[in-house]
C-alpha cells in the first residue's frame, strides 16, 4: 500500500494534466468576510434535509449511512425544486470561481451540495464517479467559522473502496492511503475516483456541525484560451465588487 500524495498549495493554480495524481489542499480560500458570509447563510437556511444518503442494496432497504444535506444543482444542472434562485447565486459564484482559478470548464457536471455531520456519524468510503471519468474534478470546501483540532472530522483516502461501516477500523488500517484534517475555510481539489469518506467528529465536539460544500464533475474541459471563460471571469469580477451585504 502506497501513500497518496498530499500537496498544500498557497494560491490557485492552472490545471495542465487530467487526471489529478495529489490532492491538492488550499487554505483560506475565501476572503473572512466571504467565508463567513456563507457559513452564516447555510448555518440559517432551511435547506437542509436528511438526504445524504449511501444506499446497503439490503433487503431491509436501511442506508450505510444518513446524513443531513441540501442539494443545489444535480445531474446536468437540475434545481432541485426547493431551492430558489437567490439560494443559487453563491453556489453560483463559486462554481465559476473554481472554474477561472484552476482553469477548466464544467463538462458534465454531476451535482453540488452541502453535507453534514455530528459525532457518530461517520461517512462511508465512496468514488465521487465511475472508474471511467478520466477528466473529472472533486472539490470539497470546509465551510465552519471555528473548529477545535481536537474534535476531528478528518478526510481519509483509501486504495479501495468498503461497503457500509462495518470492519471500518480494519479497513482504515489495511488501506488508508493518506488523511486530510478538517479545517475552516479548507479547500481541497482531487481526482474523484479515489475512494474517501469523513470521519465523524469526536464525542468531544458534542453536537458541532461538521460541515462541507461538495462541488463535483463527471468530466471537465481544460481552458488555455480565457475567452472561453469570459462569462465566468463576468460573475467573478462582478461579485467581487459587490457589498457582501447586498448578496
Amino acid at each position: 500500500m502506497s501513500n497518496i500524495e498530499i500537496e498544500y498549495i498557497n494560491q490557485p493554480f492552472k490545471i495542465n494534466e487530467l487526471p489529478l495524481t495529489k490532492v491538492y489542499v488550499l487554505d483560506n480560500w475565501l476572503s473572512s468576510e466571504l467565508h463567513h458570509y456563507f457559513d452564516g447563510w447555510i448555518t440559517r437556511s432551511k435547506l437542509w434535509s436528511k438526504t445524504n444518503q449511501v444506499n446497503a442494496n439490503h433487503s431491509t432497504g436501511l442506508p450505510h449511512h444518513s446524513l443531513w444535506g441540501a442539494s443545489f444543482y444535480r445531474n446536468g444542472f437540475k434545481i432541485d425544486s426547493e431551492t430558489n434562485r437567490s439560494d443559487l447565486y453563491f453556489i453560483n459564484y463559486l462554481m465559476d470561481r473554481l472554474q477561472v482559478e484552476f482553469g477548466f470548464s464544467w463538462v458534465d457536471f454531476q451535482y453540488a451540495g452541502l453535507n453534514s455531520q455530528t459525532m457518530g456519524q461517520h461517512g462511508t468510503t465512496h468514488n465521487d464517479c465511475p472508474p471511467e471519468c478520466d477528466y473529472n474534478l472533486s472539490f470539497l470546501y470546509y465551510t465552519n467559522k471555528y473548529w477545535n483540532p481536537t474534535w476531528g472530522g478528518d478526510l481519509r483516502l483509501y486504495d479501495a473502496p468498503q461497503q457500509g461501516l462495518d470492519g471500518r477500523q480494519e479497513h482504515i488500517d489495511n488501506h488508508c492511503i493518506g488523511s486530510v484534517e478538517f479545517k475552516p475555510n479548507r479547500l481541497l481539489m482531487f481526482d474523484g475516483r479515489i475512494p474517501h469518506g469523513a470521519d465523524a467528529p469526536a464525542d468531544k465536539a458534542r453536537y458541532a456541525d461538521r460541515k462541507s460544500l461538495v462541488i463535483r464533475a463527471d468530466e471537465v474541459k481544460l481552458v488555455k484560451d480565457y475567452k472561453e471563460l469570459d462569462y465566468a471571469n463576468d460573475r467573478f469580477r462582478n461579485l467581487q465588487r459587490r457589498n457582501i451585504s447586498r448578496l
